[in-house]
């Protein structure tokens, strides 16, 4: 499992100083906590964001002198100001400067959801709470978020560079088509993005989403169709989410509705591309590349004397049941 600080964490201080001592403690106390069982968990760094030069140092601090660290969380925009009503986004320019270090160190970022200032909530939410958080609000400004960030041109500043999302993509992969088609270059001919690429080039290279919160093999087969397999991987978002209730729906629901080399690409593969600290050699975390059948799943069950593909039923008169 790969850990977090919860949200908002620092991007919840309106105060530089302390954001920056709430990320300095926890990034301390999650490599303490991950070295205790390495092979078990990873960490992603916390940062503040309102000093880019500082979070690009405090990311170079964790990346190359504590250990367990598999990639960075930033929770959405960054609170500022006294009355917590500003938000610091990051497909500023002024924020190459972090992009830069994150870029040389091939440290990944994933963009997490947080609430809105006070202002946005008395504006848009009020009177109707239940949408602001999980059901909707914290997609929308996530993915607003990150394709400002695409659109702004930083992937192609920094080509190494590896963005993620959660909850399927923040909407984006059933949107796709009409964000691609109505970012008009003749009518926005200052957007930062290059001009020969959309939006949906980056996915699979670049950016990459994962299942967290959103179980639903209609949603997966929808990303899978958009943005390609490559691009998916399978995550919980524990403590928000059950993490029987997310095996359960990929061990038995998508298992059965996906090809083997997709399922391990989601289930296991692509986290190990994304994030290369887990990879053996690359970390303390010793995770290695499995094939389908390494993962027990198709093939031939040579273990258990199988010498026959496809026979799930094995009485030739009888349904028998499944244990």
């Amino acid at each position: 499992m790969v850990l977090s600080l919860v949200s908002p964490g620092p991007q919840g201080i309106p105060d530089k100083a302390g954001a920056e001592k709430m990320a300095r403690i926890a990034n301390d106390k999650m490599s303490e906590e991950v070295m205790k069982n390495p092979s078990r968990f990873a960490g992603l760094i916390s940062v503040s964001m309102h000093d880019p030069a500082q979070a690009g140092e405090e990311l170079r601090r964790c990346w190359n002198e504590l250990k367990g660290f598999a990639g960075i969380m930033l929770n959405d925009f960054q609170t500022a100001g006294e009355d917590r009503n500003t938000m610091l986004y990051y497909d500023d320019p002024e924020y190459d400067v972090f992009w830069k270090v994150a870029n040389e160190l091939g440290a990944p970022v994933y963009i997490h959801p947080r609430e809105a200032t006070p202002e946005i909530n008395e504006k848009m939410w009020k009177g109707r709470e239940h949408l602001g958080y999980s059901a909707l609000g914290y997609a929308n400004r996530v993915n607003m978020h990150l394709l400002g960030i695409i659109t702004a041109g930083v992937l192609d500043r920094f080509p190494n560079v590896k963005l993620l999302v959660g909850h399927m993509g923040e909407h984006i992969p059933y949107d796709l088509y009409r964000i691609d088609h109505k970012l008009n270059r003749a009518r926005f001919p200052k957007m930062g993005m290059r001009k020969d690429k959309l939006v949906r080039d980056y996915f699979g290279s670049q950016v990459f989403i994962t299942t967290s919160g959103h179980f639903s093999t209609p949603a997966l087969l929808c990303a899978m169709a958009e943005i390609g397999p490559e691009a998916i991987m399978f995550s919980i978002d524990y403590p928000f989410e059950s993490i029987p209730n997310a095996s359960v729906w990929f061990d038995e629901h998508v298992k059965d509705t996906l090809n083997a080399r997709d399922l391990v690409k989601i289930g296991r593969g692509n986290a190990l591309n994304v994030y290369e600290r887990l990879r053996e050699g690359k970390g303390p975390h010793g995770l290695k590349d499995k094939t389908p059948t390494e993962c027990d799943v198709g093939g031939l069950r040579t273990k258990d004397g199988e010498v026959e593909f496809g026979l799930y039923n094995k009485d030739f008169n009888k349904r028998l049941v499944k244990q």
